[in-house]
């Protein structure tokens, strides 16, 4: 019978050391294939929710009204990171208030990975919210585009983008001047900002 042999410490060693530096080159892009993909999956969510909040206008031939929301009930915040909500405006007034028989369609609960939701250029409902028309235009007497800026700790040069223009459709934000950040909705090549 042939004696069992174990590794020698110097085996294992080198063992543990080619492991360590194989975890020291793969986590740090394993990190940030995970923040890409979460900045994709959030981004992907809001431009779900506005097609959905425009198609529902549509459908119903009511106002439907998209708002940040941090309690997920009320229209109250500028931070769209916070959250937002999509409900039905059944008496047409525009008011970003759910009451009557308004109906609360969706409910989107705050972004992780600390990240900023900002929006900017519009002129309508204030800066927390916007409604789209039973027409499925966007609801204001002077429309404008806007954006919606998405940002992580990595800044401007990794932010992603929603513009809305003044219809009310919506697509991702595209880096126009290939200066390795995407542009907003002014047209002139202006880039988005991270708060």
């Amino acid at each position: 019978m042939k004696d069992a042999q174990g590794f020698t410490l110097i085996e294992l060693l080198v063992v543990i050391s080619v492991v360590a530096i194989l975890a020291g080159l793969v986590v740090p892009g394993f990190t940030s294939f995970i923040r890409d993909n979460r900045m994709t999956s959030q981004i992907n969510t809001l431009v779900g929710a506005i097609h959905f909040a425009r198609g529902e206008a549509a459908n119903r031939r009511s106002i439907v009204t998209l708002c940040a929301s941090s309690d997920q009930a009320t229209c109250n915040t500028t931070n769209w990171e916070a959250g937002w909500i999509i409900f039905t405006d059944s008496n047409n007034n525009g008011d970003a208030v759910i009451n009557g028989s308004d109906e609360l369609l969706l409910v989107q609960e705050a972004l992780d990975g600390n990240t900023t939701l900002r929006s900017s250029g519009f002129n309508f409902g204030g800066a927390g919210k916007f409604h789209y028309a039973a027409t499925g235009f966007m609801m204001a007497a002077d429309p404008q585009a806007g954006t919606f800026t998405l940002c992580d700790e990595q800044g401007a040069s990794d932010a992603r983008a929603i513009i809305v223009n003044i219809s009310g459709v919506s697509r991702l934000a595209t880096d126009e001047n290939n200066d390795g950040i995407v542009n907003d909705h002014t047209g002139n090549l202006g880039n988005v900002s991270c708060p």
